[in-house]
């Protein structure tokens, strides 16, 4: 894969980059902290219930989003580089990635108070899908959204270490599926309060985003593959995490979500890209991965008694959630391809 570059002359500043400067490391490390304090988040109120807004998932949340903001300010103000990706605002040159992690990250924070006033005010919910944790959970999401657009442009910026960034922005990627998987936590975690069709409609159909998104850019073989694989191993992480703390230190974490099944549609994904399919046709084979491979993961969890009792694919839920879950995936991939042309005219 080749990258667009520029001349040395076109390109003040060259030798900085955005993991040099500090930012994409924090970055890297801040997002996917947020994603763990999340779903600690999810099993404190299930074990714990709420009993004050300074719980330890919420100031794990916290702190690693204002560090992620700070970095931003700092990245925004520190990177002068006057390149045609940059956004000019006067003196400034405004790295259009990090200005997305940025409003993501500040959105989030803005949240945070608004949450604790919203149950202050109703109570708690009982459901993720609330207002305020919507609008948490799309913050969160426009933030890893940021992070893998940085990544991708700071491979074109730096062409001598492209496989490096491009690497980095797989891992943005799989952050990103990971954040707009988290709608589905009740789910996961057997708690839900909506309809098991719902369930099928994005179980089935939401990986199509982050792994078309993935197979489409295509900056090494298999990168739908690999963002599943990421995706897989931090989920991993996390149920190692929740018993630590939960054993050692009482701190929630008793109930364990069941890790969603991306890996067979990831590899559809990967397979289906260098095919002359119609675009529809290749959403509804990735869906349908989707579909089969938690299907699977299901009986398999029955068999091994892993899965809450309250996470049943009923025939019902099979007949309702299947066709809404093809549509959705069908809408998902184009915008999916959307984005991805979008980031590829950076592309030679």
């Amino acid at each position: 894969m080749t990258y667009h570059s520029q001349a040395p002359s076109t390109i003040k500043h060259q030798r900085l980059n955005l993991w040099r400067l500090g930012f994409l490391p924090l970055l890297a490390l801040g997002l996917f902290s947020g994603f763990i304090g999340v779903y600690w988040d999810i099993a404190w109120h299930i074990d714990k219930g709420r009993d004050s807004f300074f719980t330890p998932p919420h100031n794990f949340i916290y702190s690693a989003m204002a560090i992620v903001l700070l970095m931003s300010i700092f990245a925004l103000l520190r990177d002068r580089r006057d390149s045609p990706y940059h956004l000019k605002l006067g003196r400034l040159r405004l790295h259009p990635g990090v200005l997305l992690v940025a409003l993501g990250a500040a959105l989030e924070l803005l949240f945070a108070p608004a949450d604790d006033f919203w149950h202050r005010l109703y109570g708690p919910e009982v459901s993720l899908w609330a207002p305020m944790h919507l609008i948490g959970l799309l913050a969160l999401s426009l933030a890893s959204l940021g992070a893998m657009v940085t990544a991708w442009l700071e491979g074109h910026l730096n062409p001598n270490k492209q496989a490096f960034f491009a690497a980095l922005s797989l891992y943005f990627c799989a952050i990103f599926l990971g954040w707009h998987m988290i709608f589905l936590a009740e789910y996961a975690f057997g708690v839900p309060v909506f309809p098991m069709w719902v369930h099928v409609v994005f179980l089935s159909a939401l990986p199509v985003l982050s792994l078309w998104l993935a197979s489409h850019l295509r900056p090494f073989a298999l990168s739908a593959t690999a963002v599943a694989v990421i995706y897989t191993l931090m989920h991993l992480f996390l149920l190692g995490l929740l018993s630590f703390v939960n054993q050692q230190l009482d701190w929630g974490g008793a109930t364990q979500p069941l890790i969603a099944n991306v890996l067979l549609a990831a590899f559809l994904a990967d397979l289906l890209a260098t095919r002359s399919w119609p675009l529809w046709l290749k959403a509804i084979a990735i869906s349908l991965g989707s579909f089969v491979g938690n299907w699977l993961l299901f009986k398999l969890s029955f068999s091994l008694s892993l899965t809450q009792s309250a996470i049943n694919w009923h025939p019902q839920a099979l007949m309702l959630g299947l066709p809404f879950a093809i549509v959705l995936a069908i809408l998902l991939i184009y915008l999916a391809e959307g984005m991805a042309k979008g980031l590829k005219r950076y592309h030679a």
